[in-house]
């Protein structure tokens, strides 16, 4: 069985040693990297599997950025939860926040980077998970031409997202990105938990329980998600509600987007960058479209 690991990638040796010592404190298995080549290594070794990278970021970001937009396009990397620790928080502005999983700046307290990668570990077992379901599955849904389906819970929208990717060209491709927007859809529309809560919520290791609780909430725990499946010709439309207050999508969507926004805007970057020809909102911002060209 494959060792799942966090690698950690700096050639600054005094934050190095720092680092393996947090998370050796934790019992997270790490290894070290000290450039990409090192990095795209680990992820061919069929002995370990690299769950959570984490990056001491440059100063200078622009070549660092190519070089981790690159390896995000490999097969085996995309689903690779990143996070970046910022020596000098001025940074933040301009660094891609779309490209990681969490962004911490130091000083960094020995806790919030073992529960950033507990939460980012987490997430990558979900994608696991759904590309092992997605793949080993055939669906009866391809046949039909449309479907109206509602839903709670984040393993109800697991379930769902296994089932609707695989009415659809390439699945697995279009499950990650139906799974952001069914979990975006979940947490901070109808939980109501923003960007700057659930990074928080991360660093504490109280995220879990978090949604837990209020899934529980006398305010919550009524709210549905609606889901509307439409084959309509040469497209597939993916309509997604929730019972939320909505939010200003047009800054996740905008050509430089990745640059100073929220950073679990992820979401919606992955799911508009991945598996969709097309994303639309409502201008609320608790309605969106995802739209698949055959």
């Amino acid at each position: 069985m494959q060792e799942l690991v966090a690698l950690i990638v700096t050639n600054d040796k005094d934050l190095e040693e720092v680092l393996q010592e947090y998370l050796a404190a934790s019992n997270i298995p790490m290894r070290s990297a000290y450039n990409f080549d090192d990095i795209n290594a680990f992820i061919d070794d069929k002995k370990t599997l690299v769950s959570t990278i984490v990056f001491d970021i440059p100063q200078e970001t622009q070549e660092f950025e190519q070089n981790l937009k690159a390896l995000k396009r490999r097969k085996e990397a995309k689903y690779i939860p990143c996070v970046g620790i910022l020596n000098d928080i001025s940074q933040s502005e301009s660094i891609a926040h779309q490209l990681f999983f969490h962004i911490l700046a130091m000083p960094l307290h020995d806790k919030i980077l073992p529960h950033t990668i507990e939460a980012a570990q987490s997430d990558f077992r979900r994608y696991q998970a759904l590309m092992k379901e997605v793949s080993s599955r055939t669906s009866a849904i391809g046949l039909i031409n449309s479907g109206k389906f509602t839903l709670q819970t984040l393993k109800e929208a697991e379930a769902l997202t296994t089932m609707l990717s695989l009415a659809c060209p390439e699945p697995s491709t279009v499950a990650l990105g139906l799974s952001e927007l069914l979990v975006n859809a979940i947490e901070h529309g109808n939980l109501d938990i923003t960007y700057q809560e659930k990074s928080k919520l991360l660093e504490t290791g109280d995220w879990n329980a978090e949604i837990e609780k209020r899934l529980q909430n006398e305010r919550y725990k009524e709210r549905l998600v609606e889901i509307l499946f439409q084959r309509i010709e040469n497209q597939i439309d993916i309509t997604i509600t929730d019972q939320g207050n909505g939010f200003d999508w047009k800054k996740y969507l905008s050509d430089d987007a990745d640059k100073g926004s929220d950073m679990h805007g992820r979401g919606i970057a992955v799911a508009a960058a991945i598996g969709f020809s097309n994303l639309s909102y409502n201008e609320k911002g608790n309605q969106v479209t995802a739209t698949i060209k055959l």
